[in-house]
This record gives C-alpha cells, sequence and structure tokens, in this order.
C-alpha cells in the first residue's frame, strides 16, 4: 500500500514562488484525499489512479519562514518546515554556470567570510541523464541555505546573481541548479523540443538501449585503465622513482654536466607545441630546486602550479601533495606543516599527456606560499621523459547526448513555479554553430510550455573572451569560434522576453572556466531587477540603432570607406576600456562581398562610433565588432560601466 510521499522539490527549506499559480503536488494510495495546510488556508486534492494529487496556492506574497502540513485520510501526515516565498530561478548550462564557489573561493573570500543568508536557497541536482523519458522526480536534491557550510557547493554564477538580487529586491531567492560541464543545448532539450532534428533524436533512441550504454560505460573505464596501466609500466620516472630529486649531487663527480644528457631545460609555463615535446604523448616528469626561508620552513603552505594538460601528480621533496585527473582545474594543493625545510627544497611534477596538447598554461601563478612569504616558481626548469605511448582513445561522454539531462534533471522542474531560468550555455557548441539559434529559440518555446507560461523570462550569459591554446593576438590567430555563438546568442534577444548579459569582459584568455563570476551574476541580476522590481538603473551597454557606411573621395582622388554606427542606450556618452590590452579600439572589422575582412580604425563621438577603412576596395557589406574568440583592443562601454555586445551586421545594399 502506498503512502504519502512528496516529490524531492516540495521539501522543508525550500522557496516558492510568489505572485504566480504554484503547484503543490504529491503522490499517495489511489483515490485517498489529502489535505494541504498553508498560510492559514486548507486545501483538498484527492490522489488520481497513479496516485498522484495537486493543489494550486494564489497570491503569495514574500515572506517566511512558515510551515506546510500534509495530512490524508488514512492518518498519513508530513510537516514541512522553514519555508520562504520569494523568487525562484531556474539555472542551468554547462561548466560555467556548474563552476562552483569553492572554485573561486581564493578571488572572494570575504565574500564566502560573510556568506550567511538565510533568505538565500538553492537545490542542486546531481548529473543524471535518462533516454527513457522524463523523470517524474528527481534521484537528488534538498534545499540548503547560504551559510559557510554549504556556500562552497553552490554554483557561483548563480549564488552572487541571488545576492545582488537579494540586494537589490530584499526578496528571498530560490536557486534550482541542474547544470553540467561539456554539456551541449541539445542535452537539455525534450524530445518535442527537437522535433525535426532526426540525428539528434536517433541518437537519443540509440542511447535510450542500456546494454548499449553499459557497454559504452565499460569501454570508456576500460580504455583509461588500459592506457593508463601501460603507460606506469613502462614509465622510467615510476621505476627510478624520479619523484626524489636529489639533483646534481647524484651524479659522478668527474663529470657534473652529465645531468644534461638525462634532463632538458624548459621555461616554465610553456606550450609543449613550441619546444621538442611538441605533440608528445605519454608522460613527462619535471623538476627543480627552490629555497625556502626560514620564516616558511615547517609551516603549511599552498602550491599553485595554473593549469596543466591533462594529468599532474605533484611531490614536495618526495612527498605527493596534490593529483588532478583533468587539465581544467586549477592546480591548487596544499603542503602540510613541516614538509618545508629551510634552505634547498625539490618540487617534482609527473605530467601525463593523453592527447598531444600538454601545457603549463602561460598568465598563471606558479608559486609556493603562505600569508607572509612567496617563492615563484616560474621559471628554469628540468624535464624527461618517463615513457612514450599511443593516443587514448576518445571517451563517449554518454551524458551530453540529446534529451539524457532533460529527462534526468530539467523535466521533474517544470510543475514547480518559477520566476524565469537563467542559462550560461554556449561552449561545448562552438565548433557547430549553424543550429544554436534554432535550438535556442525551440528550447525557450519548450521551457514556456512546460511551465505554463509564455512569457517565462529567459535570462542568459553571452560568452566571455578565451583564446584556448592559442595567445597569439595576432588577427588570423585568434579563431571566430566563438564570435559566431556570441553573435547568435546575440540574435536570440529577438525573442521575447529574453535578456543578455555581455561577458566580453569578464573572461580569461588562458582559462575556459573565468573566475569573475560575481560580475556576471550581478549583471544577470540587473536584468532581473528591471522586470521584475521596475529598477530604472541601466543594466546593459551600447546597442547599435543604425549603421550607415559610405565610400568617401579624397582630394588626390583616392578613397576609403567610413562607416557610422548610431548607438542606443548610451546617455552620457561611451568611452574605451581594457584592464590589460590598452586604450585604443582594435576589434573593428568590415568585410567585402568577396569575404575578405579588413581592420578599421575607429573614433568615438558622443553617441556615435566612426569607423574609417584605407584598405577596402570595395562596398563593405558587413560589420563587425570582436568577431573572434577574444578581443585585440580596449572595449566600448556606456557610462554606467556596461560593454557593447560583440556583433557582425549585414548592411543593406544601396
Amino acid at each position: 500500500m502506498k503512502k504519502l510521499r512528496l516529490p524531492r522539490l516540495i521539501s522543508s527549506g525550500m522557496v516558492l514562488q510568489q505572485k504566480k499559480r504554484v503547484r503543490i503536488w504529491g503522490f499517495d494510495e489511489p483515490g485517498r484525499k489529502v489535505v494541504i495546510s498553508f498560510l492559514g488556508k486548507e486545501y483538498e486534492a484527492i490522489a488520481d489512479e497513479a496516485g498522484y494529487f495537486e493543489a494550486f496556492l494564489e497570491g503569495l506574497e514574500p515572506g517566511g519562514p512558515y510551515v506546510m502540513n500534509f495530512r490524508d485520510d488514512a492518518d498519513g501526515e508530513i510537516t514541512l518546515e522553514n519555508i520562504l516565498i520569494g523568487d525562484v530561478w531556474m539555472c542551468s548550462g554547462q561548466s560555467n554556470m556548474e563552476l562552483p564557489m569553492m572554485r573561486v573561493r581564493d578571488k572572494y573570500p570575504d565574500e564566502i567570510s560573510d556568506c550567511d543568508n538565510d533568505r538565500i536557497r538553492t537545490f542542486k541536482i546531481v548529473e543524471h541523464a535518462d533516454f527513457h523519458g522524463p523523470l517524474t522526480d528527481h534521484l537528488t536534491g534538498q534545499w540548503k541555505a547560504a551559510g559557510k557550510d554549504t556556500i562552497l557547493d553552490f554554483s557561483a554564477t548563480a549564488y552572487f546573481f541571488a545576492r545582488k538580487l537579494y540586494e537589490l529586491a530584499g526578496v528571498p531567492v530560490g536557486l534550482i541548479n541542474a547544470s553540467l560541464g561539456g554539456s551541449r543545448i541539445q542535452s537539455w532539450m525534450g524530445r518535442d523540443m527537437l522535433n525535426g532534428y532526426e540525428d539528434f533524436l536517433a541518437l537519443a533512441d540509440q542511447y535510450a538501449d542500456d546494454e548499449f550504454v553499459a557497454g559504452r560505460l565499460a569501454r570508456n573505464e576500460k580504455q583509461a585503465r588500459e592506457w593508463d596501466e601501460y603507460l606506469n609500466s613502462i614509465d622510467l620516472g615510476l621505476k627510478e622513482n624520479w619523484r626524489n630529486y636529489n639533483g646534481r649531487e647524484n651524479m659522478p663527480e668527474e663529470n657534473p654536466a652529465a645531468e644534461d644528457a638525462y634532463w632538458q631545460q624548459v621555461q616554465i609555463p610553456f606550450f609543449f607545441k613550441d619546444t621538442a615535446l611538441k605533440g608528445f604523448i605519454g608522460s613527462v616528469w619535471f623538476r627543480r630546486k627552490f629555497t625556502v626561508p626560514g620564516e616558511l620552513a615547517g609551516k603549511e603552505a599552498k602550491i599553485w602550479l595554473g593549469t596543466i594538460v591533462d594529468n599532474d601528480t605533484v611531490y614536495i621533496n618526495g612527498v605527493e601533495v596534490g593529483h588532478t585527473d583533468y587539465q581544467y582545474p586549477p592546480r591548487k594543493y596544499a603542503i602540510p606543516a613541516n614538509l618545508l625545510r629551510e634552505g634547498e627544497n625539490s618540487v617534482v611534477i609527473r605530467v601525463k599527456c593523453q592527447n598531444g596538447q600538454g601545457r603549463f598554461t602561460p598568465g598563471k601563478t606558479y608559486a609556493v606560499f603562505n600569508d607572509q612569504v612567496r617563492v615563484e616558481l616560474a621559471g628554469t626548469w628540468y624535464y624527461r621523459i618517463g615513457g612514450t605511448c599511443g593516443q587514448v582513445k576518445e571517451t563517449d561522454f554518454v551524458n551530453w547526448k540529446p534529451t539524457g539531462l532533460y529527462n534526468g534533471m530539467m523535466a521533474p522542474c517544470h510543475k514547480y513555479a518559477v520566476a524565469g531560468v537563467l542559462w550560461y550555455q554556449g561552449e561545448a557548441n562552438s565548433w557547430e554553430p549553424e543550429n544554436y539559434l534554432d535550438l535556442t529559440k525551440r528550447m525557450v518555446k519548450g521551457f514556456r510550455e512546460k511551465w505554463e507560461d509564455d512569457t517565462l523570462p529567459y535570462f542568459y550569459v553571452q560568452l566571455p573572451n578565451f583564446c584556448g591554446d592559442v595567445y597569439d593576438i595576432d588577427r588570423d590567430g585568434r579563431g571566430s569560434e566563438w564570435g559566431r555563438i556570441r553573435e547568435l546568442q546575440r540574435e536570440a534577444l529577438q525573442i521575447p522576453g529574453t535578456g543578455m548579459a555581455v561577458a566580453i569582459d569578464l573572461g580569461e584568455d588562458n582559462d575556459l572556466h573565468p573566475l569573475n563570476k560575481k560580475d556576471v551574476g550581478s549583471r544577470l541580476a540587473m536584468l532581473a531587477a528591471a522586470r521584475f522590481y521596475g529598477n530604472k538603473a541601466q543594466c546593459g551597454g551600447p546597442v547599435v540603432k543604425d549603421i550607415k557606411a559610405d565610400t568617401v573621395k579624397r582630394e588626390d582622388g583616392s578613397r576609403y570607406v567610413r562607416v557610422e554606427i548610431l548607438c542606443g542606450d548610451v546617455s552620457g556618452g561611451m568611452y574605451a576600456f581594457s584592464e590589460n590590452k590598452g586604450d585604443e579600439i582594435l576589434d573593428f572589422e568590415l568585410a567585402d562581398a568577396a569575404g575578405a575582412v579588413y581592420r578599421a580604425q575607429a573614433e568615438i563621438a558622443d553617441d556615435r562610433i566612426i569607423l574609417s577603412c584605407e584598405g577596402l576596395a570595395d562596398e563593405a557589406v558587413q560589420v563587425r565588432y570582436c568577431y573572434a574568440n577574444t578581443n585585440r583592443g580596449a572595449l566600448v562601454y556606456n557610462r554606467d560601466g556596461f560593454p557593447m555586445s560583440p556583433f557582425c551586421i549585414e548592411l543593406e545594399k544601396k
């Protein structure tokens, strides 16, 4: 016999959506009457033949905490406590939405120490894909209030959004976080939203075969294990215990230079592709000595080593202090007390490269330090190959396949009333961007249908600056994969009820996961505050209102193209700024009908940007701004401090 049961979202600590029709649902024996008591009112529901019951609350005003009671006519009873009423936001996307506060705690120590706020709550759904159809309830998740014991697991983007929104409105904020690193937009869409995308649907059907999926997962595990076991078996560094670095003291006295025959010099940080290690696959060991002053000796410390591709194990004086299995996390390891000694110490790093793209990422911190002392580690190191092997076979990321994450994580949220959706995704679709705008439109439409709200707000983050493995800022070296996605995201603003947080100034050229999530969250919150609370402050940057292009003839007969861009949302004018790329605007370009692209000179004049281009021989058919993975020079801002969105706009033919 079934007992009274509630879904995970309907639980103690939950935040209910204000001023909307709020569904409260659960499960019981078919035919049973369930009475829900809340805020002095009682709501009756009868469990249907499947045991499902629901009731609706309306006109809820912000506040709490409150108590909600459920009782059925078989003496079943459940009491939920500490319930708030406020605004609930569905937070989804890939790694930059998933990235937790733990990853940014060194950047925001004050915010973390001052995070206790029972009026901000989150419900984190653990990664789960299902290809058989939408689940009716989550397998994981519970409501948690922001506090020192919970904050490190919060999505950083979502938390800073909630913090800023609460600061602006003073209304409780609930965050439902369903996100996963590397996921595609089609991972978060149901079959009905993908109607017509037969390749996606065929893939979803293939992965609905449990036996097939089990085989793929087993293959992933077997390939990784065999590659690792083989490399370990041939690694000379493991056999000879290179973790214990005694340096030249082990070399013959008559030939101390023999060290160079085994260990080669390299300057860390560096890309393997720029050295004799270009294309290397296998294990390579790096080592160096460093001097510890007396005030650091014997004390706890930290060692930071940027990010390393692909896998590393770090030893201090022969003792392992850290290990990371994949390339993205920052290498931040703790050195225990009594390990560092005054004077000479050693650090050894074993790096495993799986795909020939090894690196110690430039522009990151490489140091041993505590609050008082810092010892830099960038500079000359020695390296030696431990073992060489073939490339690891490609991993099948099962959970990224179409419909899987929607069914397993997103679909069970649709009955729960929300204020809107926050979305940070696009990186994983940048290599095949053709359908991204159409997929976005379908997803937004689908979400609105599922939540039964035709105007459900959809606020999203436009991809920030990033150049991946290429740090040459010449135009031909920057790539434009992210530029194309950004333009499609900008075009998505044509969907009613959407808002875009521009982040072209909030990324890091050398990191897929930039740390400045505070400003990302704040810009999203400004969009929400303008929509829901009538916040009058500007929440976006300059927008293009009109573009005029002319060919200008000089007295000497020479010609140049002049383009005038009229901008809106620029009360007080515009200015150019960059923290580390100079004061000159270098990211406007013009394209001709043949597709040739020319850099244009840019000047700001009140609410206009004036472009001039000498090299363009024909008429300009396209104007671009920051249409590349990263910017080359200063960015354009309005006086409220918001940047202009990158764009690629076709010019009307004369």
